[in-house]
């Protein structure tokens, strides 16, 4: 029987929209991970959308939490001030 390989962690920062379009990455081993990954969302206590999840990387079993900002997509997706 072989050797288990250990479990890393890694945190990720992404928003809602790039989480669902598998832009986000495993910072261990760099695969994409998306809501096909089975997250568990972390309910906030207002009721609001959650803005934290964990899961587990299916490629290197790494244990992930998953920040979602939202405010980075937004300011990203604008234009500069200075175009016309």
């Amino acid at each position: 029987m072989g050797r288990r390989k250990r479990a890393g962690f890694g945190d990720v920062t992404t928003s809602h929209a790039a989480f669902g379009r598998l832009e986000a990455r495993c910072p261990s081993c760099r695969r994409p991970i998306g809501p096909g990954d089975s997250p568990t969302f972390v309910r906030s206590l207002d009721g609001s959308p959650a803005q934290l999840a964990t899961m587990r990387c299916k490629r290197c079993s790494a244990m992930l939490t998953v920040r979602f900002d939202d405010s980075k997509e937004t300011a990203s997706d604008q234009a500069p001030a200075g175009s016309a």
